[in-house]
């Protein structure tokens, strides 16, 4: 192979991911990731959240209406596998909701909308709803109790 042809690939290898990092809608995103998660229980109850991300531990959190709980990490692509993870509780009425999630995963999809840049979940009294960026609404998807471990 000539060494223009070559460079004309090694071209065209940058310019597409370029373009993936700035424009998500091609289907590939590489870059800064962020995973929000957020307290809208409609009973206003303190919701407890306990993360981890691969094997380590993100920490436990209690969040009130409308706080959040925030994660952010550099995606490589095919370089490295990332998921997150989380144990998640509030009480409702009487009776107390507990479920496992899983709310990022690298290797494959885990919301019906793949997320790009900004995966944001929203956690409500009948489970959890995933912003999709592209349609800018929410979708519910996963419901109470959970354990959606692949």
């Amino acid at each position: 192979m000539s060494s223009a042809k070559f460079n004309f690939k090694i071209h065209v290898i940058f310019l597409v991911a370029s373009l993936a990092r700035f424009e998500p809608s091609l289907g590939l995103y590489l870059g800064q990731r962020h995973v929000n998660i957020v307290n809208k229980l409609e009973n206003h109850e303190t919701l407890m959240i306990h993360c981890w991300q691969n094997s380590d531990d993100m920490g436990k959190r209690y969040l009130k209406y409308d706080e959040e709980f925030q994660s952010a990490f550099i995606d490589l692509f095919t370089f490295q596998h990332v998921n997150i993870e989380c144990d998640m509780e509030f009480k409702d009425g009487d009776m107390t909701r507990r479920g496992h999630f899983l709310v990022y995963d690298s290797s494959h999809d885990v919301r019906t909308r793949e997320c790009y840049k900004w995966c944001n979940w929203s956690v409500g009294t009948y489970g959890l709803y995933a912003y999709d960026e592209v349609d800018h609404k929410w979708d519910y998807e996963i419901p109470w109790p959970s354990n959606n471990r692949f």
